[in-house]
């Protein structure tokens, strides 16, 4: 994956939110030179830019350039889900047989503390509601008896490592009444759930907030549709020389995103893509934010915004995008539209819902190709970890990358983590902001070690995506797979 494609598809997140800050560029000229330079203007950008703020508020921040290829927060997070969900239990099988389960409970541990965290944050800085953010339950879905059997068995596992009311675990809570878990997640035959805490939030609205408080503050300059196209050593004179569109810059540290940028981590971040829909929807329908789950390949998941919006943002789709991995497989793709999706989400509130009240079909809040239905672009890494840290053997650059589509309850607890690294090699004073001391250690499978490069660089990556694309096509031809617009067969 190099640098993002020019004419993507359009964002209900950020046609809606229509931000003056979109197009922003600070200065008309490209400063000469600056103290930490920050590759991308999403979540993690920002975040790592407001917490080198927040742990300097006695004056002392340093100069921070943000560079963006394209308009601001116009990647992956002006196009995900808008769901801060952790995984409080669902994946402590495999995480518990790589990490033990004291490592498996620390990185749940982590993930769950964004909560308190944006909480703190939001509130702290007034934004809350002009963030649409919100704190509840959320639930996963058992749709099948081979889901049901997967969650529980995760959530059972978890209970026996950890104890009934150990910690996360007693925040989680079995329905096992289908009755019940229909009635409590609103999704028509839904076998069983299980409920644990949750969070929701308008990502770029959340970002774009983030950087008026940086720029009103006349703490960052930042510089829109100015590509980094090629990052140099650490010259004689201390410096790091960026190489952009419009000219180079020099900074003492460089925190940037890694494929196309760092050549070692090319075999170990790569894109994938996926696909979500605004729909038009009664006041206050949606109780809980929520994922459906048919096996361990096939989910939807979705959350209503509250008034004066009330969209459901639905995301997924993977009934049907699952007769075609290739279509999100390592796939940038982002200025097209998945093989029938319109057609399978203006679908789904009928189908899927207990009692819908709207239309059938559904009414999308845009026409599809002005920000109804979108796709976006998230990055993941070889073992489904981010990478975080002072890059080994690069004096001076730091990287966070590689989130695996789940950067909303990970991201601002590793540029919290990450924010005083660059602190000290600059050789800045600083003292820790409350919402930023929330968060633990951060987990060992974040740090990107030169032992852990040197362990994943010589997987055969093009197998493991292989291997991905047999077992979806194996699920594409189960029962609940939705029919498919055009069967791919190689």
């Amino acid at each position: 994956m190099v640098l993002p494609i020019d004419n993507p598809t359009k964002s209900f997140w950020i046609e809606s939110a229509e931000s003056p800050l979109r197009n922003h560029r600070t200065t008309e000229d490209l400063p000469k030179e600056t103290d930490v330079l920050i590759v991308g203007s999403g979540y993690t950008g920002a975040s790592f830019a407001y917490w080198l703020h927040k742990f300097t508020s006695n004056g002392t921040t340093p100069r921070m350039v943000m560079l963006e290829a394209r308009d601001v927060c116009g990647g992956a997070t002006g196009r995900n889900g808008g769901q801060l969900r952790p995984h409080f239990y669902s994946r402590y099988r495999n995480w518990s047989t790589r990490f033990g389960a004291d490592g498996a409970l620390k990185v749940i541990q982590h993930e769950a503390a964004h909560l308190k965290s944006f909480d703190k944050l939001f509130n702290g800085e007034g934004i809350a509601e002009k963030v649409c953010f919100k704190l509840g339950e959320t639930f996963d879905a058992a749709m099948s008896e081979e889901a049901w059997d997967r969650l529980k068995g995760e959530y059972e596992l978890m209970k026996k490592d950890h104890g009934e009311n150990g910690p996360i675990i007693g925040e989680c809570r079995l329905i096992e009444d289908s009755k019940e878990a229909e009635d409590f997640t609103q999704m028509k035959g839904c076998i069983g759930a299980v409920v644990h805490p949750s969070g929701q939030v308008w990502p770029y609205k959340f970002v774009h907030a983030l950087l008026d408080i940086l720029l009103s503050a006349g703490k960052l300059n930042l510089q829109s549709h100015t590509p980094a196209l090629e990052i140099s050593e650490r010259g004689a004179d201390g410096l790091i020389t960026v190489k952009t569109n419009r000219g180079e810059i020099k900074a003492k540290t460089v925190n940037r995103w890694a494929s196309h940028l760092l050549n070692e981590f090319s075999n170990l971040i790569y894109g994938g893509r996926g696909t979500i829909a605004a729909i038009k929807a009664p006041e206050g329908f949606i109780k809980n934010t929520g994922a459906q789950h048919w096996d361990a390949v096939v989910n939807n998941y979705h959350l209503q915004l509250p008034p004066p919006y009330n969209t459901i943002i639905i995301g997924g789709a993977k009934p049907l995008t699952v007769h075609d991995p290739w279509q999100y497989l390592n796939n940038d793709k982002e200025d097209e539209q998945f093989k029938g999706v319109p057609e399978f989400y203006s679908r789904w509130p009928k189908k899927d819902i207990v009692d819908w009240q709207g239309k059938d079909p559904a009414d999308f809040e845009k026409k599809v190709e002005d920000g109804g239905v979108w796709s976006g672009v998230y990055s993941s890494s070889i073992d489904s970890f981010p990478f975080v840290g002072p890059v080994p053997r690069r004096e001076g650059n730091f990287v966070a990358a590689g989130f695996a589509g789940h950067g909303m309850p990970r991201i601002l607890g590793s540029t919290a983590h990450l924010a005083p690294l660059v602190l000290k090699e600059l050789g800045i004073e600083y003292a820790t902001p409350e919402a930023a001391a929330i968060f633990p250690p951060l987990p060992q499978p974040f740090l990107a070690t030169q032992e852990r490069i040197d362990s994943l660089k010589d997987i055969d990556a093009i197998k493991k995506f292989q291997d991905s694309h047999t077992e979806d096509l194996a699920s594409s031809k189960k029962p609940f797979a939705a029919p498919f617009p055009q069967i791919v067969t190689d």
